[in-house]
């Protein structure tokens, strides 16, 4: 039997403790549909940023949408994550143009550059305060590494994108102060953001232009009838709509099994310093850019607005309990910055993200009236807002950059919910021997 879903069950009427939580400032909250019968044209499940950028999306279009969020907006990887705005996907291109071709796998670099295009054109029209930040330095360990990203460059410059820079020596001390690495890629078209008050700035962008949002209002199932589909609440609400979208991710078990067993869920987790002097802070990220390592088990850091060090990762030990995963990051944190080895740390927190075993975007029809977009594997932040305007798109008039994804196939997980966890485990200590050995 597949697992409950990852988040949900730990939902206590309140955003999971992180740095993201206490510096939200929002007093947004939205109310639950109890035993209220509602009629949309269209109904998302997920209050993400995938759900909320459909539910916008069609808003500016002036259709009626419901959005049903089984606890708060922005509860679950939303509004947990490391908020790296990323273009492209996290399978190589190679992987892509296996199989949709070249001329596919260019459109598929292309759409993923309007995602992030997209994002920066919500931020500004909804004077959304959410810290976002241009500038992400990529780093290597070693030469293989390095080898890597500047075959990565040559790939980018074949799609014709001209932002980023390889750095070595003295232009690498200029974006990070770290005897950890020997070189990087700097790339202006990528940056960060504080992933929680974006995610509620979406939220507070479509209810404005009318789609109507509810919380704690989890959906227990949902029926195809009559040319439409009923969504059923656990409270005794009810949604009959035109079109359902399932933006669920991670938590897509409990409605849609077969949706579940084409992803593993993979546990990240994050830690935050207590804010840093500022000539401490001036002289490890001098520019204050984004930082990713290219590890298979990576890591990946930035600062925040009030001077802390945001250091996250992939877990080594998926199921460690809260102190053995703190003291993970907390020694991989020390030996990418030694100087940080004894700092405070205020915050640690974790969530989990849906990852095919081929990595590529899960895009698809689960039925005539049922879209669905999962499997972003790390670069949500970015792509959740594309799959929000594909699946808009689909919903009202042109859906040819949808059905281009829905071509991307992803194998389903041997033995899901049964052995994912063996399986991680397996991956994480290939991964890491890999790692190890510089592979």
């Amino acid at each position: 039997m597949r697992r409950a879903a990852p988040h949900l069950d730990a939902f206590h009427g309140r955003h999971a403790p992180s740095w993201y939580a206490d510096s939200l400032n929002d007093t947004l909250d939205f109310p639950a549909l109890a035993a209220q019968t509602l009629d949309t044209d269209v109904c998302v499940v997920g209050g993400g940023l995938t759900g909320l950028s459909t539910a916008l999306e069609l808003a500016e279009q002036g259709v009626r949408v419901v959005l049903l969020e089984g606890a708060l907006i922005g509860f679950g990887a939303s509004g947990r994550n490391g908020g790296q705005v990323l273009h492209g996907f996290a399978c190589p291109t190679s992987r892509l143009a296996r199989q949709l071709g070249a001329a596919g796998a260019q459109r598929c670099w292309e759409l993923s550059l309007e995602g992030v295009a997209a994002l920066k054109a919500r931020v500004a029209r909804y004077a959304i305060d959410c810290d976002l930040r241009w500038g992400y330095v990529t780093v290597a360990e070693n030469p293989r590494q390095l080898r890597a990203l500047q075959d990565w460059r040559a790939t980018l410059l074949r799609l014709g994108y001209r932002h980023t820079q390889l750095l070595t020596g003295a232009a690498l001390s200029e974006e990070i102060d770290s005897p950890a690495y020997i070189g990087g890629l700097h790339d202006s078209g990528c940056g960060s953001l504080h992933p929680l008050r974006y995610t509620r700035g979406l939220a507070r962008a479509a209810a404005g232009l009318g789609a109507q949002l509810f919380e704690r209002t989890r959906v227990a199932r949902i029926v195809e009838q009559a040319g439409r589909a009923t969504v059923h609440t656990a409270d005794g609400g009810t949604v009959h709509a035109d079109r359902l979208v399932l933006a669920c991710n991670v938590d897509v078990a409990a409605l849609r099994p077969g949706l579940a067993q084409r992803f593993l869920t993979v546990a990240s987790h994050i830690i935050a310093t207590e804010p840093l002097p500022v000539a401490l802070r001036a002289r490890l990220l001098p520019r204050e850019a984004a930082i990713c390592d290219s590890r298979h088990v990576l890591n990946y850091y930035r600062l925040s607005s009030d001077g802390r060090l945001l250091f996250g990762g992939r877990l080594k030990r998926q199921h460690a309990d809260q102190a053995a995963i703190r003291a993970e990051r907390q020694a991989e944190m020390a030996r990418v910055f030694p100087a940080l080895a004894d700092v405070a740390i205020d915050y640690s927190w974790g969530g989990y993200i849906d990852m095919g075993l081929n990595k590529v975007p899960q895009f698809g029809r689960h039925s005539p009236r049922i879209l669905y977009a999962q499997g972003f594997a790390g670069h949500g932040v970015a792509l959740t807002g594309l799959a929000g305007q594909l699946m808009a798109r689909a919903i009202v008039e042109d859906d040819a950059g949808f059905e281009l994804l829905t071509r991307l196939k992803a194998p389903s997980v041997p033995l899901a919910g049964i052995a994912d966890a063996a399986l991680i485990r397996l991956g994480v200590a290939f991964y890491r021997l890999c790692d190890r050995l510089g592979w």
